[in-house]
């Protein structure tokens, strides 16, 4: 399975000062090895053991925007030929600079992601993971004047096109406190810092773990093993509730082995956060809803 990184510089190491980086400098703010695409590369390695294999390739380059993904995505998609594609961008586009002007206006923004999402559409069989943009300190958002707003603008855009099938989030919006941002960013107040990329990683992971699981489930069920499948695709559940498509073959195996309970407990947990009507027929042909 290969995973390619579309990203800017914050999916790249970087040293504590970028403008007067000395090469005799002991340590680094962020090592390649604490990159989140380093973590992911090392947790599927240990997990799964090469069955599947997984390749990472990392193309995230400093000063990235949308409009240069856009430009080069049919290249990363047909060429690359990936599985899983992790979208990393967008605070070089909205980002205010003199004049408050922006590398790519809102309304651009919306459009390059529509010519994306549309060539995407073109490989069923690849899935999109978008890391949203983080916000901003209070101090940076006050010395540019409402930059979390627009921050918040950029992802709503984000959001709006996610299905939880093909096309995955992660609201970074919920991680990161305007008040307390040296938590998960460097000191500039943007770019992630170890402990940043490790919680950019472990939600990646989730998301990962869950499709490939549910695609092993999946071939696991072909071959008519019902109880091997079924452990797949719970496993795949508890990871990440939200796949749809996981949850439905979860349901479906669920009812054919009668588990009234986890049924149940599936069912109601779908009510709240799942508005997918394949999942609410099935739901209402196991007589559940």
């Amino acid at each position: 399975m290969r995973i390619l990184i579309l990203g800017d510089s914050l999916g790249l190491p970087r040293p504590h000062r970028i403008n007067n980086y000395s090469p005799l400098e002991q340590e680094l703010a962020v090592s390649y090895e604490q990159t989140y695409s380093s973590i992911i590369q090392r947790s599927l390695l240990e997990t799964f053991k090469f069955e599947p294999y997984f390749e990472i390739i990392n193309r995230s380059r400093r000063f990235c925007t949308l409009r240069d993904i856009d430009a080069e995505f049919a290249d990363y998609l047909f060429f690359y030929e990936p599985d899983i594609i992790v979208l990393q961008i967008g605070i070089v586009d909205c980002w205010f600079r003199e004049g408050r002007t922006q590398m790519v206006n809102s309304e651009d923004f919306q459009n390059y992601l529509n010519k994306i999402l549309k060539m995407l559409s073109l490989r069923q069989n690849c899935f999109l993971i978008i890391v949203g943009i983080s916000p901003t300190s209070s101090k940076m958002d006050e010395r540019h004047g409402g930059l979390n707003e627009e921050i918040s603008k950029y992802n709503q855009i984000y959001k709006a096109n996610v299905d939880n099938k093909r096309i995955f989030y992660i609201d970074m919006e919920q991680y990161v406190d305007p008040s307390d941002v040296h938590k998960y960013l460097l000191p500039d107040d943007h770019h992630l810092n170890p402990e940043g990329n490790l919680l950019v990683a472990n939600d990646l992971l989730r998301i990962i773990y869950s499709l490939t699981y549910n695609k092993i489930g999946y071939q696991l069920h072909q071959q008519q093993d019902m109880d091997g499948a079924l452990a797949r695709f719970e496993l795949a559940y508890k990871l990440y509730p939200y796949n749809v498509d996981n949850i439905y073959n979860y349901i479906f195996l669920l009812h054919n082995k009668n588990d009234i309970e986890q049924l149940q407990l599936v069912s109601e947990f779908c009510e709240e956060n799942i508005y997918d009507p394949d999942i609410q027929q099935l739901l209402f042909e196991c007589n559940i809803k």
